[in-house]
């Protein structure tokens, strides 16, 4: 990622508390890990937001080997034409329903902040036939440490509306917790990119090889012996409430923890974290619609 934009992001999104937070008596999510907080950032201009995913669009659909000595505004450009359902000839409605907005932001805020290596980019997930993404996780990250290896495999929405952002979540979140998801629908579609996993020494690319070669019979007794945890990051961007940025929070948390309070998630059989980060805007229409006109308009990225 070019300095430029590592000081943009760095400079422009601030962690602003963690929940719990007791000053303002604020809980974390019921479903929040027991050793995890609930991030909450804030941007104060609008614009470098929409910068940020702008520019974050090339690394979160490429990888370095791709990257380096590649013509990147040419590069930039045919991601949305090749990777994403983005239609020129589209009306501004459909643009906006695209995901990539929070995709490309989830990417970001992972590599930043919380310091994750790419396992391998989501931009490489892209059925030709059906012209779409392959349907997954948002974000396919890692943290390889001493001891354990974490699978950073996460979710994003970028809504107006933080609780319509919510709901969704939870209609989808039991699948994403399960074995079934992480193994069929996800660890099949990383296989067959295998080879464009970043960290060739990784452990998770062993296990994948071994898997491969038939040498492992069942992949989730694997992923237990060698100590690796599902971590499932949740960003939800949305319009901040008129009453100010803690209301935003506070709104959020509150619905959460009285709608999903009895959920559970028995369908998963390996190690798992839940937790959100939450970034309340001014305009995410506004936000959306400064991107699509630098798409339209080919606007040049940052040196």
């Amino acid at each position: 990622m070019k300095q430029t934009l590592l000081d943009l992001i760095s400079s422009s999104i601030i962690l602003e508390y963690n929940l719990p937070n007791s000053t303002l008596s604020y809980q974390k999510s019921c479903v929040t890990h027991a050793t995890l907080n609930d991030d909450c950032y804030k941007i104060d201009d609008l614009e470098k937001l929409s910068r940020i995913i702008y520019e974050s669009v090339l690394y979160y659909s490429y990888d370095q080997f791709q990257l380096d000595g590649g013509n990147h505004q040419g590069m930039f450009e045919n991601a949305f034409k090749r990777k994403f359902k983005f239609n020129d000839a589209a009306d501004d409605t459909s643009k906006l329903k695209l995901g990539f907005y929070g995709e490309a932001l989830l990417y970001s805020v992972l590599k930043i902040f919380y310091n994750n290596d790419t396992l391998v980019c989501r931009g490489y997930f892209y059925d030709i036939q059906k012209k779409s993404e392959v349907t997954g996780y948002d974000c396919f990250h890692l943290i390889q440490n001493t001891d354990n290896l974490e699978l950073w495999f996460g979710e994003t929405k970028f809504y107006q509306d933080g609780i319509a952002a919510a709901k969704s979540v939870f209609n989808n979140i039991s699948k994403a917790i399960s074995d079934d998801y992480l193994i069929d629908t996800n660890f099949v579609t990383i296989l067959q990119s295998k080879g464009n996993i970043e960290d060739k020494n990784s452990k998770i690319y062993e296990i994948l090889t071994k898997w491969e070669k038939s040498l492992i019979t069942n992949l989730v007794d694997e992923l237990n012996a060698n100590k690796i945890k599902l971590v499932y990051p949740i960003l939800i961007t949305y319009d901040q409430k008129t009453s100010g940025y803690d209301d935003s929070i506070n709104e959020i948390i509150t619905y959460i923890n009285e709608e999903y309070k009895d959920i559970k998630f028995d369908a998963i059989s390996i190690d798992y974290s839940i937790f959100f980060i939450l970034f309340p805007i001014t305009n995410v229409k506004q936000c959306k619609q400064q991107i699509i006109e630098w798409i339209d308009n080919k606007e040049p990225l940052m040196s």
